[in-house]
């Protein structure tokens, strides 16, 4: 079941107004490839079944997550719980059939899960669609919960590995993203923290206005960087964290560069749209991950930039201003 379709469905199903949110939708997930194991194959689908279902059933009822019969680790299970204090969702299909992928761990994932995103209170925003993946263990129970890449993002990231080694990094990378973007939908601070390095280098940059010397010409425009260690980026995190009913983090665009003498360094480049209950912006983050050890990847460079120049939103950030790993010295 394709992306495509099932975006062509959504305005039919957004015509249907709140009937949608009427009564919890029972899901049937189904998996038609990946595996010959048919026990496995027999727990998957019946695992993520009863998850997609609970999820519909709570979004509906407007309680919390009630996991009672779905093996579900106790990792998975506070954050999805996180998840839900944040933000609820529903999945919109009935009938799911999705391939069952191997993980480079040995674990197995579901990617592709058709989300909508409901509004928060007070939040005037319409319905979001989204994906999310799901990662199971050895005997299909659910291992973690998370928003995804898009397929076509996904797929066209993992085109341009070069070899085995490439593909297999590029995977983990994709994974930590997602988890990394989700981990601000769910306020997690616990995995911010692990993930960036001691000696993170945090920039953010805005546009402002330069007034010119010669008062019958125009105001230009430039960016200007603020430069912040690793402790002041999550003080800043933490309260906006405690402040916001609120927050979704969407990546719609993203590429992947390898440094070409440290196969280890991988630069990723997203355009991340920010929303929450009291700020919204629309910018380009960019990564520098280090898998030196892959089982803790380290982020040893964050930057934020905006992606509009003035605010009518009409002239985009020249492309030779987006940082980029060749900006960086390792």
């Amino acid at each position: 079941m394709g992306v495509y379709r099932k975006l062509l469905i959504l305005p039919v199903v957004w015509m249907l107004g709140l009937t949608v949110c009427a009564h919890a939708q029972t899901v049937s997930f189904f998996i038609n490839s990946g595996t010959e194991n048919g026990r496995l194959k027999t727990n998957v689908e019946k695992n993520i079944s009863a998850l997609l279902t609970e999820i519909n059933r709570a979004q509906a009822a407007e309680t919390l997550l009630d996991f009672s019969g779905i093996p579900i680790t106790d990792n998975a299970r506070q954050s999805m719980s996180m998840l839900w204090e944040n933000i609820h969702f529903l999945c919109m299909e009935e009938d799911i059939t999705e391939r069952l992928l191997t993980t480079g761990d040995g674990n197995y994932q579901v990617r592709n899960i058709p989300i909508l995103l409901t509004p928060a209170e007070g939040e005037t925003t319409d319905d979001t669609y989204q994906e999310a993946t799901i990662d199971l263990g050895a005997s299909g129970e659910i291992i973690s919960f998370y928003f995804s890449l898009k397929a076509n993002l996904y797929r066209d990231v993992m085109a341009n590995g070069k070899d085995v080694e490439d593909l297999r990094l590029r995977q983990a990378i994709l994974d930590y993203v997602e988890h990394f973007r989700t981990a601000y939908n769910q306020k997690d601070l616990p995995f911010l923290e692990q993930v960036f390095s001691e000696d993170a280098l945090i920039i953010t940059g805005k546009v402002v206005k330069v007034k010119p010397s010669d008062t019958n010409a125009f105001a230009t425009e430039k960016i200007t960087y603020n430069v912040h260690n690793k402790k002041q980026y999550l003080d800043r995190l933490r309260r906006i964290f405690s402040q916001a009913k609120y927050i979704k983090v969407d990546f719609s665009e993203i590429k992947v560069s390898r440094h070409p003498t440290n196969k280890n360094f991988y630069g990723v480049l997203v355009r991340q749209g920010y929303e929450s209950s009291f700020y919204s912006d629309d910018g380009y983050v960019f990564l520098l991950w280090d898998f030196t050890d892959e089982e803790r990847p380290q982020i040893h460079v964050r930057t934020w930039q905006p992606y509009w120049m003035n605010d009518e939103k009409t002239r985009a950030i020249p492309e030779s201003e987006i940082m980029t790993i060749k900006d960086f010295k390792l």
